[in-house]
């Protein structure tokens, strides 16, 4: 986004106003708000806007009748019509008034986000910025945070570069998946795919959610560089980055202690896991690594067993007993005596020359990996299987939520189902399910949306993307079936596994992720 683009929004409502100030002021945007329609106007009329988020329906005057007159004065200004539930007559309308889009209330902010993008595009030439400024990563400004083998780098202006640290395998690539721009990411979630000569295909999760601005086209033409040069031109996307705040806990720098009292190869080491995204902490000493070991950040040790002797074993042992949760990993080059006498220490890793094969890439993908809980329920084993058609419940806002799903995808006691049912009731909220396997038509959408708040319709299509990719349609034929109820509903569509149907095949994180975003839609609205 440009930090030059300037936005008025106009709705009545006070708090639609603040999120879209909210939401485009981290993307680098001027935002002027307005809740009187007719004040509004006026500003219009006066200012130069990059672009007005209009209201439909507002007092004293409509949407409609503010565009008309916008248009006798600003023919070229876009405007995005925000809309609970877009009329034909009112489309049709705005359409002959040349409003460029419109996006049905209520919208998440990557909705938002895409749709102005999308307007803006047309207008402005906003991607250049970008697709220049996205070349390398400043390792010089340690700025790099992950979420399992995905890293982010934060610019100033609310953007980020992400990307991913993967070993060069040893087979071939066929095919890179990569995200287009305008796609909605979300975090934990597929990001982009490596299909293999064999068949077999490598997920790499987004690590922030957001709209894509660019993409890395180059790597369509040397995949290598996604393995070679991770940081640098192997680059997968810029974001807009859209829920940072809520989601920054999940992300984590790398920061490693390096014990080693060797100057000579410490510097070398230390100068490697840098340039692998790492925080290097060197700890040329005993004394060093106890006191680095009492830190409550410092959770991943690497010890070099060359320089550290008998000692080392020994000195592995002490940190480990100063906290829970410390990953000692020993490296070694030339003598491996002392072998087995730190893997009596339980180490988590011992490895052999890690930067020779760059082996250190999955070393350090392993020790920073987060551990999701497996999403089958080994105690309800015994149990039958369930199918989940329904899940309601109320959330603290005091709206009544359900969500549908498609017959045979969710279990009460398996997989995406048991995921969600057991991060609702983690909120302590009310929760009633319907275990009967029942087709969703309009006509039950309908129903349900005339006694519940919200009604999320969960189905599985083949959308051609990554296997796990969530996609949030608000102008789906369940929408539409709501008729005057239409904002209350909205369809989550997921791309199955390799199956082509199902969420089985999912890598547990994947389904984590999915109940994660599902359950946090169903608790805010």
């Amino acid at each position: 986004m440009s930090a030059n683009a300037t936005l008025l929004v106009v709705d009545d409502e006070a708090v639609i106003c603040q999120a879209c100030q909210r939401v485009f002021s981290r993307q680098g945007f001027q935002v002027e708000t307005n809740t009187d329609a007719r004040a509004g106007l006026a500003e219009a009329l006066s200012k130069d806007y990059s672009a007005v988020l209009l209201d439909i329906k507002m007092p004293e005057m409509d949407g409609i009748q503010f565009l008309e007159a916008l248009r006798k004065e600003k023919p070229d200004v876009p405007v995005m019509i925000m809309t609970g539930y877009p009329s034909i007559p009112n489309a049709a309308s705005a359409v002959r008034l040349g409003a460029s889009d419109y996006i049905t209330k209520p919208f998440t902010p990557e909705l938002i986000i895409q749709s102005v993008q999308r307007m803006l595009k047309r207008n402005l030439n906003e991607q250049e910025k970008t697709d220049n400024a996205a070349a390398t990563v400043d390792m010089k400004v340690p700025r790099l945070f992950f979420l399992d083998e995905s890293w982010v780098q934060l610019e100033i202006d609310g953007s980020a570069l992400v990307g991913a640290t993967l070993r060069h395998p040893e087979k071939a690539v066929q095919e890179l998946n990569l995200p287009e721009e305008g796609d909605i990411l979300y975090q934990g979630l597929p990001l982009a795919g490596v299909t293999f000569e064999d068949g077999s295909q490598r997920i790499v999760p987004s690590p922030i959610s957001g709209v894509v601005i660019s993409v890395n086209k180059a790597l369509a033409d040397d995949p290598g560089a996604l393995f070679e040069d991770s940081f640098g031109a192997g680059w997968i996307a810029c974001i807009c980055s859209t829920r940072l705040e809520d989601e920054s806990d999940q992300l984590t720098p790398r920061v490693v202690v390096l014990v080693n009292t060797d100057a000579v190869t410490a510097a070398k080491q230390q100068e490697q896991l840098t340039a692998l995204g790492c925080r290097v902490v060197v700890a040329d000493g005993d004394d060093s690594a106890v006191e680095a070991a009492k830190s409550s950040q410092n959770h991943v040790f690497f010890f070099d067993a060359d320089s550290l002797g008998s000692r080392g074993p020994e000195l592995v042992r002490e940190v480990r007993s100063l906290g829970e949760g410390k990953k000692m990993i020993v490296m070694a080059v030339s003598d491996y005596r002392w072998e087995t006498a730190y893997r009596d220490q339980g180490i988590f890793y011992y490895t052999i020359e890690p930067f020779v094969d760059n082996e250190i890439i999955d070393v350090l993908n392993d020790a920073f990996r987060r551990q999701p809980p497996s999403t089958r329920r080994t105690e309800h084993s015994r149990h039958p299987i369930k199918p989940l058609h329904a899940i309601q419940s109320t959330n603290r806002n005091g709206h009544k939520v359900q969500l549908l799903a498609s017959p045979g995808l969710l279990s009460r006691y398996e997989g995406l189902g048991a995921a969600i049912v057991e991060k609702v009731m983690k909120h302590y909220l009310p929760i009633a399910m319907k275990t009967v396997d029942t087709e969703i038509t309009p006509n039950v959408v309908l129903d349900v949306a005339k006694t519940c708040d919200r009604v999320m319709v969960l189905l599985s299509k083949d959308m051609g993307r990554l296997p796990g990719s969530l996609v949030r349609d608000t102008k789906a034929e369940y929408v539409s079936a709501a008729r005057e109820n239409a904002s209350r509903a909205t369809t989550l569509v997921v791309q199955p596994d390799a199956t082509g149907w199902g969420f089985t095949g999912f890598e547990d994180r994947t389904t984590e992720a999915l109940a994660e975003h599902i359950v946090n839609e169903m608790i805010s609205y």
